[in-house]
Parts: structure tokens; sequence; C-alpha cells
């Protein structure tokens, strides 16, 4: 909102030093160039929102200057009464943009206000959530450490199980058995691992989810803001 009233300053100051030359150009200078003050206030592809003069010959010849709007037309015998209320009407035009500006600010305002506040407590929530996963997937690591080395030590009795067999063939029938509980194990283990690759796949999904809906967040506040800021610097107002 700072930045609006400070442009609304900005024209207010440009419009009194336009008009301020103008008036030093008129008493200092011996009079302005009428015809290049019309040519500053015609109608232009660039800016279209101006005004056209046109000169009527024969006994009543007149000037006449006539905005594209329609909403504005003025005539008079001379060049300069019509600059002059061409210059009028453009400044109540101003006037009344301005004010319509300085009306829209208090709901721009709280449109802000409201704009900030969700995105702080969306953040907040996603920095909570974040830490929330971050944390349960040290949990998960540690988890898998302890695991491993479960495996490793299940390895390295299966061998000396099996060094066991070689040397103890008269108790093959209990160490067959002790090798199939070690097989389940194993089994249940890659069992554990794989439900642990599908948690982190997970956890993966939803940070992501996180961090889109913080990115639509910015772009949202980026877009509104973006389209304050063409409203302000449109042509013509």
């Amino acid at each position: 909102m700072g930045n609006i009233s400070r442009i609304l300053a900005v024209v207010s100051a440009l419009l009194s030093v336009a008009f301020f030359g103008f008036a030093l150009v008129t008493t200092q200078l011996g009079g302005p160039n009428w015809q290049t003050e019309a040519a500053k206030l015609q109608a232009t592809p660039e800016d279209p929102a101006g005004y056209v003069f046109t000169y009527t010959r024969g006994e009543n010849a007149q000037w006449t200057a006539s905005s594209t709007t329609g909403e504005f037309s003025k005539s008079a015998k001379v060049l300069p009464d019509v600059i002059l209320a061409a210059y009028d009407d453009k400044i109540r035009t101003l006037q009344e943009e301005l004010t319509a500006l300085n009306e829209e600010l208090p709901q721009l305002q709280e449109r802000t206000a409201q704009m900030d506040a969700a995105i702080e407590a969306d953040l907040a929530a996603l920095q909570q959530a974040r830490a929330e996963r971050e944390q349960f997937l040290a949990q998960l690591r540690e988890q898998y450490s302890t695991l491993s080395q479960q495996v490793v030590q299940k390895t390295e009795e299966g061998q000396q199980i099996e060094q066991t067999v070689e040397d103890r063939r008269t108790d093959v029938f209990r160490l067959e058995n002790q090798l199939q509980v070690l097989r389940a194990d194993d089994a249940r283990i890659e069992q554990i691992e794989q439900q642990m690759l599908d948690l982190n796949r997970q956890i993966d999904a939803d940070l992501a989810k996180a961090q889109r809906r913080q990115t639509q967040l910015e772009q949202r506040l980026g877009e509104d803001t973006a389209a304050s800021s063409a409203t302000e610097t449109q042509p013509g107002r």
C-alpha cells in the first residue's frame, strides 16, 4: 500500500511541475507553441485516452477538442482555449482516478493483511510438518541400521552353523531346523526392508506435496501483487 501512496504522490508532483512549467513558458517566453501543446494531448496508439483537435474553416471558424471516450468536447475560436479546456478535463479525469484509488486502498490493505496472515500460518504448518517428517526419517534410518546389523549378524550365524554342520554331521537334523529358522528370519527382514522403502517413498511424496503448496502460495501472492501494480501503472491512470 505504501507503493500506491508514493505513486499517487509522484503523479501529483508531476502534474504540478508540468503546469508550473506551462505557466512559466507562458509568462516568461512569450507564450507556448500551441501546436506542440496540442500534439502532447493528441491521442496515440500508445496512449489512446487522449484528445482529437479539429479546425473548422469558414465564417465562424473554430477549433474543437474532443476526447476519444466521447465524454468531453469543447469548441472555441482560438486554439489555446480548447487546449486549456482539454487540460482541465484531463486534470479532472486524473483526480477522479486518484480518488478511486484512494477509496480502494483500505480494501487492498485488508486483503494484503489477510494474505500475509494466511501465508504465515501455512509456512508455520509446513515447517512443523517438515520437522516431523525429518524426525520420522531419522528414526527409520536408525531402525534400518539396526536391522542391517541384525542381517549381518544372522548371516555370520548362518556361516557358523554351516561350519558346524560340516563339523557335526551327527547333529544334521538339529542344524537343518536352525537353518530353516534363519531363512525365515531373512525373509522377514527383507519384508521389513520393503516396508521401509515404501514408507520412504510415501514420505518423499508428502514432502513434495508440501513444497508444491508453498510454491503455489508464493505464486499467488506474486500474481496479486503484479495485478495491483499493473492496475496502478495503466496508461491514463
